[in-house]
C-alpha cells in the first residue's frame, strides 16, 4: 500500500502534476488541508483533487475562501484592496466553496495495520513536543480512536518527530512554498509505503506560476508575499 500525503497546497495545481509525474502510481492520497488561497489556480487545484478522491480535510484558508465567496461586496472591494481570499473566492463556483465547506476538521484511516489521524493544525504555529501533549491533543481531536501517527500541515514545515511507541506525528509541509526562513523551492509532500515514512520533495517550474502571479491584479502587500514565493531573489 502507497500513501501520498500532501498538505498546504495553496492554488499551486503546478505542483500537484510534478508530485503526481513522479508519484501517480500511489494507491490512495490525503490532505492536510490549505487546498486554496495565496496561489493562482484555485479551481484547477479544487477539480484535481475530486478527480484524484483525495481524502481532504478543511484548513484555516479552506474556510477562509469559503466565507469570502458569500461576502456581499466580494465583487465590488477595489484592485488596491483585493486580497488573495478575494482572487480565490471569485474564481470558484458554488460547487467548489461546498466542498471547502463541508471538508471535516479532523479523519482517521488505516494504512497497514496503523491509524492515522489527520487535522490541519495543532495550535497556532506550534509543535508538539511531549507525549503528554500528543495524548492530550488526539483524544480531543479524536475521541473515538486511538491514534499511532497524527499528521498535521499548517506551519510548511516538513518533519518527522517520535515521542513514544504510539506517539508519533508528520508534516508533509507544504506542496506550494515555504516560510521565508528557508529558500527550499521545492514541493514538499510524505509517502508512507508498507508503513515505511519517506519525506520528499520534487521541483516544478515556479517560474510559470510566477508568470501568472503577475497578470493578477491585488493589493500591494498581498502580491509582494507571493511574489517572494515564486519570483526572483535577491540573496
Amino acid at each position: 500500500m502507497k500513501a501520498l500525503i500532501l498538505s498546504d497546497v495553496h492554488s499551486n495545481v503546478v505542483a500537484l502534476e510534478a508530485i503526481w509525474a513522479r508519484e501517480g502510481d500511489a494507491d490512495a492520497i490525503y490532505c492536510a488541508g490549505d487546498l486554496v488561497d495565496y496561489g493562482v489556480y484555485p479551481r484547477e487545484t479544487l477539480a484535481w483533487m475530486r478527480a484524484h478522491n483525495v481524502v481532504c480535510v478543511q484548513g484555516n484558508h479552506d474556510r477562509q475562501v469559503a466565507e469570502t465567496f458569500y461576502e456581499p461586496a466580494l465583487w465590488h472591494v477595489p484592485e488596491s484592496a483585493l486580497q488573495w481570499r478575494h482572487h480565490n473566492a471569485q474564481r470558484l463556483t458554488a460547487t467548489d466553496v461546498d466542498f471547502l465547506r463541508l471538508l471535516p476538521e479532523a479523519v482517521t484511516f488505516e494504512l497497514d495495520g496503523v491509524r492515522y489521524g489527520m487535522t490541519h493544525l495543532y495550535r497556532n504555529y506550534d509543535l508538539i513536543l511531549s507525549r503528554h501533549a500528543y495524548r492530550s491533543f488526539c483524544r480531543t481531536r479524536f475521541p473515538a480512536h486511538t491514534i499511532d501517527r497524527l499528521i498535521l500541515g499548517h506551519t510548511h514545515r516538513q518533519g518527522m518527530m517520535i515521542l513514544g511507541e504510539r506517539e508519533v506525528w508528520l508534516n508533509p509541509g507544504s506542496v506550494s512554498y515555504r516560510r521565508q526562513d528557508d529558500p527550499d523551492r521545492e514541493a514538499h509532500y510524505i509517502v508512507i509505503e508498507d508503513s515505511v515514512v519517506s519525506l520528499r520533495s520534487v521541483p516544478y517550474d515556479y517560474n510559470a506560476v510566477y508568470a501568472e502571479v503577475m497578470r493578477q491584479r491585488v493589493a500591494a502587500d498581498e502580491m509582494r508575499a507571493v511574489q517572494w514565493c515564486f519570483g526572483p531573489r535577491h540573496e
